[in-house]
């Protein structure tokens, strides 16, 4: 047929063209009309159509060969200029963008440095902040060396480290101007100011004493040292045996116009040998001696250094004195000036740095408070029915803090503590597991009805009347739970087990002056009645209440023991100490009410009328101390002077004589008004 025919033509056209040209070429087409529609009709031979389909893998793979081998060679082509591209990144030094634009404009177009203008050489100069980079410009040629200026070589050292006053070149600066300021050395060129920062050798050379022979080298200075003694660059063994010490009496020590270093070691003039120049201190060490053995009197002295003073300025200065004076004054300002801009520099970079570190954290709390918000409210959602809900919720927001949050009861706040620490990780299963643990203990303490505090109303213990007292009239029960030991593993176990005065005890051991304000309350009470309504507690006028009850605080504090040390009193301990205390407050009373009665206390009241107490301080006042009696250190003496011990002893003079220090001066002992005498 003739699309048989067709197809036969098309298979002799390939294989002639393999034989002329063994690879195909890429744009190989049929030989056939693009207009021509080809339908391979099923009337064909299956046979011819599998022998068709066979040869065309063949054709494939010679062709994926020659692509793979052309796309290798393009993508390593695209890599090496990826890479080019990538290094030129690298090493280009245009930062702004805009200058990005104009940073081949003048590409063919050089100007030699030498030959720019001199006010642009100093600009230039004034932007160096390296000693050692201005050194290495400026020695380049004669021409940079005349053009070097003392403000571009102070501006380089101060610039140097802004950051460190006391370290590097901005160190050695400083101590050059403190010649400089006291007018005691020849005042330095700045092309040797520049060659005095970046000094590595004695200057000395030959003279040098730390010279060595094989080398022929001037002593190595200590790289650690930003000292330059006299104005000079000198090695440790050149200050140590080419210095003269002088005694500490010396007259031109502080002196004007005197080099001093280490506050005893004078030195002569340094001479350069080949420019002729003197460098270093003013004066010789020759002369300051004959001033000192000549005169007497210090005036004289003072008189005559400054003759020597005018003269060595007059005879071996390069400028006159009043040259020399003013051109100091102007090193002095510009180093004052230099120094000020680098520490306002400083202040503003600190500045911005602080304001970045306050946004950034103002960001993190901002993040942290809205986390902590929604924790928040999952908590309130899950204790939305219980009845101690605003106990447990109750808190503090600190929107300037990273906490964000502080719960006042401290058994939530530690359920709670990890996952306020990352509120980010926490998820909704943790968040709620923790709320539903803290929701089991108010639960617990609402069922126990642990805050009305009926289990110890009626009871005929004076110390559980105590903390009845307390717990109802003194303390809320938001302070209870305020306390460490409220809510853990002892205390649920205490109220699971129907003990809740234990329980409320372990609690109150942990609030600083609750066990001693429990014992004031229980051994002094405002209407005694029952069996162990004593004769002493008649006898208490209504006004001294108060300050007998300070005084049996005073006596727990002394009785028990470390009330928040590492180990938690025990409900035994609790009580052996309120019977030993029991005890001692009845000799104290006895004691403090027998003190007051005393004739001579009578006759403390009426001593020195006319003198008057400091600070307001009478001495009514003095004698109500008994109340707090407090222990003080004698000074200078390593002894004590304890106010408990005299009134525990009945040494009532002693005593007297505390409370006369305590009307003289109150200020000192710390001690200030209680209530009146009266009763």
């Amino acid at each position: 047929s003739t699309r048989t025919s067709q197809i036969a033509l098309y298979l002799e056209a390939t294989q002639n063209e393999k034989e002329h040209n063994p690879r195909p070429s890429r744009n190989h087409r049929l030989l056939l009309s693009p207009k021509e529609n080809f339908e391979f009709s099923p009337m064909l031979s299956t046979r011819s159509s599998r022998s068709l389909r066979k040869r065309q893998p063949a054709k494939l793979a010679d062709d994926l060969d020659y692509d793979l081998e052309r796309l290798l060679k393009e993508h390593e082509q695209k890599g090496v200029e990826y890479r080019a591209k990538r290094d030129a990144k690298k090493q280009k030094t245009v930062e702004i963008v805009e200058e990005d634009k104009y940073a081949d404009a003048f590409k063919g177009y050089e100007i030699p440095f030498d030959e720019l203008p001199a006010l642009c050489i100093e600009r230039i100069f004034a932007m160096l902040d390296s000693p050692q980079d201005l050194y290495n410009l400026v020695f380049s040629s004669k021409f940079l060396m005349s053009l070097i200026t003392p403000e571009a070589v102070i501006r380089s050292a101060v610039f140097n480290n802004l950051r460190k006053r006391d370290k590097g070149n901005r160190k050695i600066m400083s101590n050059i101007m403190g010649y400089i300021t006291n007018r005691s050395i020849h005042v330095p060129s700045a092309l040797r100011m520049l060659r005095l920062l970046n000094a590595k050798n004695c200057e000395q050379g030959d003279r040098c004493w730390g010279k060595n022979l094989n080398t022929g080298k001037a002593m190595a200075l200590n790289r650690n040292c930003c000292m330059r003694p006299f104005g000079l660059a000198l090695c440790e063994k050149c200050i140590k045996f080419g210095t003269t010490k002088v005694p500490y009496s010396h007259f031109s020590r502080f002196q004007k116009g005197v080099a001093f270093h280490q506050w005893n070691l004078l030195m002569n003039p340094s001479r350069d040998p080949k420019t002729g120049q003197v460098e270093g201190p003013l004066l010789e060490v020759i002369e300051l001696q004959q001033v000192e053995n000549t005169y007497t009197n210090n005036e004289d002295k003072k008189s005559a250094l400054e003759g020597i003073v005018q003269k060595a300025l007059t005879n071996e200065g390069k400028h006159c004195p009043m040259h020399y004076e003013e051109k100091a004054a102007a090193y002095h300002e510009m180093f004052e000036s230099t120094e000020k801009e680098a520490d306002d520099r400083v202040a503003a970079e600190l500045e911005k740095d602080q304001q970045k570190y306050r946004e950034r954290r103002e960001e993190r709390i901002a993040k942290r408070m809205s986390r902590i918000r929604t924790i928040y409210t999952v908590l309130e959602c899950i204790l939305d029915d219980c009845p101690l809900k605003d106990l447990a919720l109750d808190c503090t927001w600190l929107e300037s803090d990273e906490r964000c949050v502080q719960f006042s009861c401290h058994i939530v706040d530690q359920k709670l503590s990890n996952i306020l620490s990352a509120p980010a990780s926490a998820t909704e299963r943790t968040i709620t597991n923790a709320a539903l643990s803290v929701r089991d203990i108010f639960d617990t303490l609402h069922e126990k009805d642990f805050f009305s505090f009926s289990y110890i109303e009626n009871s005929g213990n004076r110390l559980r009347r105590g903390i009845y007292e307390y717990c109802s009239n003194e303390t809320t029960p938001l302070q209870i739970m305020k306390s460490s030991l409220a809510g853990d593993a002892p205390f649920l176990h205490s109220l699971e087990e129907d003990k809740p005065v234990k329980a409320l005890v372990r609690a109150l051991c942990r609030m600083r002056g609750a066990l001693s304000r429990i014992f004031a309350l229980s051994v002094v009470r405002d209407n005694p009645e029952g069996p162990d309504a004593d004769d002493e507690n008649e006898e208490i006028a209504e006004n001294r209440i108060e300050d007998y009850r300070k005084l049996a605080e005073v006596v727990w504090g002394k009785k028990s023991p470390n009330q928040f040390g590492a180990e938690v009193m025990s409900f035994a301990t609790i009580k052996e100490t309120f019977n030993t205390s029991v005890e001692e407050f009845e000799i104290m009373r006895k004691n403090a009410r027998d003190y007051l009665a005393d004739d001579q206390t009578n006759r403390f009241l009426l001593r020195d009328n006319a003198i008057q107490g400091r600070d307001d301080f009478s001495r009514e006042d003095a004698l109500n101390q008994v109340f707090v009696p407090k222990t003080h250190s004698v000074w200078m003496q390593g002894t004590r002077n304890s106010a408990y011990d005299h009134l525990r002893s009945r040494n009532f003079e002693s005593l007297r004589n505390l409370h006369e220090q305590y009307f003289r001066r109150p200020a000192q002992f710390g001690v200030r008004a209680v209530l009146a005498v009266g009763g």
